[in-house]
């Protein structure tokens, strides 16, 4: 029988952004781009109590027992990466059951941030209600609330957070893209595209009219 156990953790996913065209333009720089970010999560995630569980390369899956450790290990990381040579990376945050079989984890928890890592951008740390839940009553903590999304093979929409302590980057709801239920993303973007047309159709007949009435 395979050695099986489920426990509720703080998951931290990682990926580092545009890894393809990274390597495709230069490999020699995206092979120490990926050395030096593999060094830092080495070294961070298990000082803050976190296990590295599943190593994709570009990207990694680590779990805490502790979301306030997870949170500051997340900081701790963005902080180095933001040196040269910068790694261009996003984090999402989740906490879950999880299934840990033969040192491999499974489970909703890690599908869900997964999703969650998905729509963060270069230098972002992004997280679920239950992760600000955690952290919210802590001065250290500074978040931003980005609104609710539909995640693929998620049932209900997920309200999603953005750390905006200092030096990290907040990205803006319009701009954000992952893996969303299809069609989200595309609608996001087309009510954007008829707000500002919108807009523009305004100041031109605003335009026009104040025109008229001067001559």
């Amino acid at each position: 029988m395979q050695n099986q156990r489920r426990h509720l953790a703080a998951i931290l996913f990682t990926d580092i952004v545009g890894y393809t065209a990274m390597m495709q333009q230069d490999e020699q720089n995206a092979v120490s781009i990926t050395k030096r970010y593999a060094s830092v999560l080495k070294q961070l995630v298990p000082s803050h109590g976190g296990e590295i569980l599943n190593d994709y390369g570009d990207g990694c899956l680590c779990s805490f027992s502790s979301a306030t450790e997870a949170v500051r290990c997340a900081i701790q990381i963005q902080k180095q990466l933001r040196d040269e040579p910068k790694v261009p990376l996003r984090i999402g945050l989740h906490i879950g059951e999880v299934l840990l079989e033969d040192g491999k984890i499974f489970g909703d928890g890690v599908n869900v941030a997964s999703r969650i890592q998905s729509l963060a951008q270069g230098n972002s740390i992004l997280f679920s209600k239950e992760i600000f839940d955690k952290i919210r009553n802590q001065p250290d903590f500074k978040s931003v609330s980005l609104g609710s999304f539909e995640f693929k093979n998620v049932d209900e929409p997920m309200e999603v957070f953005a750390l905006a302590n200092e030096g990290l980057t907040v990205p803006r709801k319009e701009e954000l893209t992952g893996k969303l239920k299809e069609g989200k993303t595309k609608s996001a973007r087309k009510k954007w595209i008829i707000a500002s047309s919108a807009l523009l159709v305004i100041a031109f007949f605003a335009f026009f009219i104040s025109e008229k009435f001067i001559h």
